[in-house]
């Protein structure tokens, strides 16, 4: 996927889940934005995906703009499911937003 995809069609719909009555639902939705997070901190900003980067041999360093979406889309929706009265939706959502931590400082 690249990152005008994950912008336009993926963040809304789990952006929509993330209200969810059903717990096993929203702690999918956590596990997504921490395999979203992995993938936006690697990929350009332009119309090329991981495999593709990999296939060419060129390094996955990431944008500003897939960093931005991360911080305005992702984290907010993340802490709103850390505040959510089931114990898994709790653990996923602090894995995920653990995970962007843990990029960050490496």
């Amino acid at each position: 996927m690249t990152i005008p995809v994950i912008n336009d069609s993926v963040l809304p719909i789990l952006a929509k889940l993330v209200d969810d009555a059903i717990p096993n639902i929203k702690f999918n939705v956590a596990k997504s934005y921490s395999a979203l997070i992995d993938v936006l901190k690697k990929l350009p900003d332009n119309t090329e995906t991981i495999s593709t980067l990999e296939k060419s041999g060129k390094s996955a360093s990431g944008s500003e703009r897939g960093d931005q979406m991360i911080r305005e889309s992702i984290l907010p929706s993340l802490d709103k499911l850390i505040a959510d009265d089931d114990i898994d939706v709790r653990y996923f959502a602090s894995v995920a937003a653990k995970s962007y931590g843990d990029v960050m400082q490496t």
